[in-house]
């Protein structure tokens, strides 16, 4: 069970929560919930003919037909920080 603390208090690390000690047992048992629900749903039959026919009935294509786009400089106009022809952000990784 140990493990599956730590993985939580890295996640929350991450993800940049905060959670309590005394909640850390609810979320890894919220975890294993989730990743057994997620073994579910691999184990569906997917490759059946009935699936395939839903899909394609369910779902419109797109027509692949070309749109006018804004140029860079139309793009950065109202940009607070840019550097040439892209915005400037802060850096938000940090390395473990």
């Amino acid at each position: 069970m140990s493990s599956d603390r730590e993985l939580v208090n890295k996640i929350s690390k991450l993800s940049r929560l905060k959670i309590d000690e005394s909640d850390i047992d609810i979320f890894v048992k919220n975890f294993k919930d989730i990743l057994e629900y997620i073994d579910l749903l691999s184990s569906v039959d997917t490759n059946s003919e009935k699936t395939q026919d839903t899909i394609q009935k369910d779902y419109a294509v797109r027509d692949d037909t070309t749109i006018d786009k804004l140029s860079n400089d139309e793009v950065l106009l109202n940009a607070p920080n840019k550097e040439g022809k892209f915005f400037a952000v802060k850096k938000v990784i940090e390395s473990e």
